[in-house]
């Protein structure tokens, strides 16, 4: 492809990501009723002792959530493409713009591979998918952890729910160390991948060796940051209740949430739509819990949806708008590599 002719279609390109996500954000934040009455709700209650100190913790935190992320993504794709962390994090928060506007976020993959200089876009997306993996599993481990906790409270522990309640539990704890081994063996999918396709083996060669550069330790380094990417934006959530003023300790907070994270998760969505999955959910989890304990107020749906809304805002719209800044960055068609 020509260069001139490359040039102007990685231009157009860029046009339409950024017209399109500028888009859906200004349809989401100014057209849409979701958000009409947010900066009323936050006025409202902004006279709650700690309130801005709470919100500034919150918003501290964005970065280091985003930072978690970048190297992480940075790690798994250094198997391909040596890359600064500067240009990984512009990677990261372009794909949340990209993401904005894509079934179940799978943008997130596009609006980072593009920003590559030579890596294959296939295998990049391939290593990425681990990264987006071990996300998956670390909601799924603290959501089990939370069923665990949750399903006592719901349903009085007579003889048959006593007995339910065991076999839940070892479920559970078998689900959660296959779904760990799996992952953490991956590589043998390489092998698994050769068997079963035999002589055809060679055409996919390329893409199913990607799953073999990585280590069970090196597996276990991402998990690990994606645990500590969970507990930086539990954390986020559970400052925004208490800002709110919803009457959760720690500890409670991390099991409902938890549950709303599991529940998000296994909820086909587009990101731009999850502000209202996301409250509905919220207020289920939360409210159903705080009737059980007496502790439910006719405030409490308000503060759930407001905590859940300053999440979103925070952490996919705030990174989505920056994102878009960098979407020039991005290279659809690049010049051919020399041999």
């Amino acid at each position: 492809m020509k260069t001139k002719l490359r040039k102007t279609y990685n231009i157009a390109i860029r046009l339409v990501i950024i017209i399109l996500a500028a888009y859906f954000l200004y349809d989401q934040l100014f057209r849409r009723k979701d958000l009409a009455s947010f900066p009323d709700v936050f006025h409202s209650f902004s006279d709650n002792t700690g309130f801005y100190f709470l919100i500034a913790v919150v918003v501290i935190l964005i970065p280091v959530n985003l930072s978690l992320e970048t190297i992480k993504w940075r790690f798994l794709i250094s198997k391909l493409e040596k890359v600064s962390f500067w240009n990984a994090f512009k990677a990261v928060l372009t794909g949340i713009s990209v993401s904005m506007f894509m079934p179940n976020r799978v943008g997130d993959y596009f609006g980072r591979i593009f920003i590559l200089e030579k890596a294959d876009r296939f295998q990049a997306i391939l290593s990425t998918v681990l990264g987006s993996m071990a996300q998956l599993i670390t909601t799924l481990l603290f959501g089990f952890v939370s069923i665990a906790f949750l399903f006592p409270q719901y349903f009085p522990m007579d003889n048959v729910n006593f007995w339910l309640y065991i076999g839940l539990i070892i479920l559970l704890v078998i689900t959660a160390f296959t779904i760990v081994f799996a992952y953490l063996e991956f590589a043998a999918f390489t092998d698994i991948l050769k068997r079963v396709t035999g002589r055809e083996y060679n055409r996919i060669k390329k893409y199913a060796q990607v799953f073999s550069w990585y280590s069970s330790g090196d597996l276990w380094k991402i998990l690990l940051l994606s645990i500590g990417r969970y507990f930086i934006f539990s954390f986020q959530f559970f400052l925004l209740l208490k800002a709110f003023g919803v009457d959760v300790n720690y500890f409670q907070a991390m099991m409902l949430i938890g549950m709303v994270y599991l529940l998000m998760t296994i909820i086909p969505t587009i990101a731009l739509t999850e502000i209202g999955i996301r409250g509905s959910v919220s207020i289920y989890v939360f409210e159903t819990w705080l009737q059980i304990h007496n502790r439910f107020t006719d405030a409490s749906a308000l503060s759930v949806v407001s905590a859940s809304t300053g999440l979103w805002l925070l952490n996919l719209v705030l990174p989505a708008l920056a994102g878009i800044i960098f979407v020039f960055s991005l290279k659809f068609f690049r010049k051919p590599v020399s041999s």
